[in-house]
Order: C-alpha cells, then sequence, then structure tokens
C-alpha cells in the first residue's frame, strides 16, 4: 500500500456485458489486503468465481467492487490473480445492484473530495470516503461501551478514507462491533479492567521499587522468505519495545528498505532507556512512520510498549499484533486489534489513511512475576491464548527462551493442516473455502517480544 513513486496502480475499471459485470481496483497481494480505508468493508460470503486455490467475492455493502482470496497462502487481491481467471458473471438483478452501488460510492466520494481543501492528486483519490466505523477483535464478551473522538483528518493522498472517530476504550470497556462475526474474538475471557486505556495525558511517577525487566525478542521468517530475513521485525530498546509485522500485499521496490524494519530501527534510535507514556509512543511512531513514508517501500502494522518506572505497562496498537500480560498463566490484560474488516488490519504506509493516532491504547498495572509478551498474528493466528499461555508457564523463566518456544509452537502450529487454529475459525465463518472444516494453520512471518518483570 504504497505512494505513487512506489506502487503501480490502476484506476476503477468497469467492463460489462450483457452477463459479465468485473470490477478492477488497484492490485494488491498478500495475507493482508492492502486498501484505502472503506467504510468497514463487507465481502459478499458467497463466492462468484474461482479457479485452484483462488476465490472471488463481492463487497455488496459499500463499493460493488470484487475483491480475490487465495485460501491456502492468505493472499488477497483486488484484481483477477491470473489472466485464465474465470470471468464474474452476474443475473441483470445483481448486475443493477452492483452499478448503482457503485455509482453511489462514486458520487459520495466525489461531493467529499470537492468539500475537501487543498486536495492532493492521484487515482487512489477515486475511492475517496470517510469511514464511519472501524471493526475491532475483541477477546472479551461484554455489554460494549465505546467513547469516541473526532480526531483532525490527515491529508494525503487517500485523506478521504479517513476515519473520524478514534477508539477509544474506558476503563474496565471493550467496543465490540456485533455486526459482524469475522473479526470477532479469537477466545472468550473476562478480566476486569482488561483493556484499561489511557485517555488523558498521564505522567510516569516513578515509584520507590521500579519493576525491573528482563527482554528478549524472536523473529522467524515465513520459509519462502528465509534467504533475505521476511517482513516482520521487532526491537527492544531501554523498557520500550514493539512489533511490526510487514504487509506482504504491499507491493515493493527492489533495493528499497522495507516500511517494517524501518520502522523498528527508527524506533530503536529514539526511544530512548526511560519508560514512556501512550502520548510519547504515539509522537515517535508518528516520527518513523514520517521518515518510513520517505524512504521505505512496503507498509507494516505496529504495536509498540513501554513499561514505565512507575509500574505500568502503556501500549498503542495499530493492526492486528497483540500485547497481552500473563500472571499465574493466566491473562490478566490485552491489547485490542483494529481492523478494516477481516484479513485487513490497518496499516502504515506512506499512502496509507491510518496512523499512529487512530491506534486503540492500553494502559494496566504490572507486578513482578508477570510476563509481558507482544506478537504478530503468526502467533495469534496459529496459537489460541490458552495455548501460549501453557506455552509460557511450561517454559524455563527466561525471557529468551520463552520467546524462542512461543515462536517455535506457533510455526509448528502453522504448518498443521488438521490443527484447530484461530485463524481457521474466523476463515470458516468467512466462508473460504480451504478453511470449511475450520481445521489449518497459517503459514506467515512469525515475530515475538519477550518481558519478564521482576
Amino acid at each position: 500500500m504504497r505512494g505513487l513513486t512506489s506502487l503501480r496502480t490502476t484506476a476503477v475499471l468497469l467492463l460489462m456485458s450483457e452477463s459479465c459485470c468485473v470490477a478492477f481496483v488497484p492490485a494488491s497481494t498478500g495475507s493482508h489486503a492492502v486498501l484505502g480505508r472503506i467504510s468497514t468493508m463487507r465481502l459478499s460470503m458467497e463466492p462468484l468465481a474461482q479457479e485452484g486455490e483462488w476465490t472471488a467475492y463481492r463487497d455488496d455493502q459499500t463499493t460493488g467492487l470484487v475483491y480475490y482470496f487465495n485460501g491456502r497462502t492468505g493472499e488477497s487481491l483486488w484484481e483477477p490473480p491470473t489472466s485464465t481467471f474465470p470471468p464474474v458473471v452476474l443475473d441483470s438483478a445483481s448486475k443493477e445492484r452492483v452499478i448503482s452501488k457503485q455509482q453511489e460510492y462514486v458520487a459520495a466520494t466525489t461531493i467529499e473530495q470537492d468539500q475537501e481543501e487543498s486536495p492532493k492528486k492521484g487515482l487512489f483519490g477515486l475511492f475517496a470516503k470517510r469511514n464511519d466505523n472501524a471493526e475491532t477483535k475483541e477477546a472479551v464478551q461484554e455489554e460494549p461501551k465505546v467513547e469516541s473522538a473526532a480526531p483532525q483528518e490527515k491529508k494525503g493522498l487517500f485523506r478521504m478514507f479517513r476515519k473520524n472517530s478514534e477508539v477509544i476504550e474506558d476503563e474496565g470497556a471493550v467496543a465490540v462491533d456485533g455486526s459482524s462475526e469475522v473479526a470477532s474474538a479469537r477466545s472468550t475471557f473476562a478480566f476486569p479492567g482488561l483493556f484499561n486505556t489511557a485517555k488523558e495525558e498521564d505522567l510516569i511517577i516513578p515509584s520507590d521499587k521500579p519493576i525491573q525487566i528482563e527482554m528478549s525478542s524472536n523473529v522467524l521468517p515465513h520459509p519462502e522468505k528465509m534467504s533475505w530475513g521476511g517482513e516482520d521485525a521487532a526491537f527492544t530498546n531501554g523498557r520500550t519495545f514493539g512489533i511490526f509485522d510487514g504487509v506482504s500485499g504491499a507491493e515493493k521496490l527492489d533495493g528499497v528498505a522495507l516500511y517494517s524494519t524501518t520502522l523498528s530501527k527508527q524506533m530503536k534510535q529514539i526511544t530512548g532507556s526511560d519508560g514512556l507514556t501512550i502520548q510519547e509512543l504515539t509522537g515517535m511512531l508518528e516520527e518513523a512512520a514520517d521518515v518510513a513514508d520517505d524512504k521505505a517501500t512496503g507498509a507494516s502494522t505496529a504495536v509498540i510498549a513501554s513499561i514505565g518506572e512507575d509500574g505500568y505497562l502503556r501500549a498503542l496498537n495499530l493492526g492486528d499484533s497483540v500485547v497481552l500480560v500473563i500472571r499465574d498463566g493466566k491473562i490478566v490484560a490485552r491489547s485490542k486489534e483494529i481492523v478494516h474488516y477481516f484479513d485487513c488490519p490497518y496499516q502504515l504506509a506512506e499512502a496509507s489513511p491510518d496512523r499512529p493516532k487512530d491506534g486503540t491504547k492500553l494502559k494496566t498495572q504490572v507486578m513482578p512475576g508477570d510476563i509481558v509478551l507482544a506478537g504478530s498474528d503468526g502467533i495469534f493466528d496459529n496459537l489460541s491464548e490458552d495455548d501460549i499461555c501453557k506455552i509460557v508457564t511450561a517454559s524455563p523463566n527466561k525471557a529468551h527462551l520463552i520467546a524462542k518456544k512461543v515462536v517455535d509452537e506457533s510455526r509448528s502450529a502453522s504448518l498443521n493442516l488438521e490443527l484447530e487454529t484461530p485463524y481457521a475459525k474466523l476463515a470458516k465463518k468467512a466462508k473460504y473455502p480451504e478453511y470449511k472444516s475450520g481445521r489449518g494453520g497459517k503459514v506467515d512471518d512469525i515475530s515475538c517480544v519477550v518481558v519478564r518483570c521482576t
């Protein structure tokens, strides 16, 4: 999901005949779909056409566009994956519905584009539209509570896709989008203050006996990317750490540093040794993203966190990575994932509408003996949170050994075609043919940071 300097794009093309209507939009491939912000897109769950491992679906709710998904690899495309892919055939009623939806969409985005001051030019301006809601994947079933704010919009190539509310949770409350099972929980559990968050500027006032920490990271590339290191990156520095999951579907320029690795290097350089507030984390990630926008290629999700001298863990999450706190073998706090729709997380890129301030926030107290674990979806797509707790509890009490064990078990699960994995369950709900049994891992890059509190 890059700007015009690093992403070959095609304008929207609608090909029509008496029996065929196919919409092509900017191309993307990979385990994560890559697009500008679209109002919480919901895809038609009925396959429209299929060739080999690829299946075509349609967005009946928002854009009328066709989406192509590879059920084995998790890759997603906005255009046909092969030149021989069967045309998407619609009956007259369906074709009229699609045309009407596309006309409504273009009309709405045109009105908004006219209202925007000093708009930047670009092919993706065709898709300009605000997103009023963002799906978030939850791990708690409670009466939902949401408090929304209206941050100023960042102008840019996808400016009109900017959402008009920032997800901020109340202490002890969660925001649940009950309209989408696909973006639902991977498991269910409930603890008071599980999604404790910071809504106001806070200060770190060191305690008399600050929590001591031991940190270690482990990154294991996708088997097919071993030779060049894969697309995930992680950093640890002082009391701060982070995971950056490179979006494989974002087109990249040869010889240019990856967005994920650039974020990681920048954050390591600027974070320092002291604990950081959420506001500081947000500002630093914005600074790192600005550098990556100029110097890197690709796209990346991000979860960054810091354990302050006051004994609080503060975290900022943009995408589908996770940071959680394990105490006495149980999860007592967990960050919230944020996605546009299933398999399309929020992500940073030069042309992306998503920015650090859009991320979900977590603030929770940690105690000696706690294990803080941050990981990419390569872990949480393949291991349940119960599995992770068992692995952590059974591992030697060393951060580097725990991280390695979690990563190794995630890879083993990803290669198991018969295992009931969190990803397979969600993919089954999304009616992905290759996951109709609800079984099978998802092979991916895997990254992990473990912090042992003493």
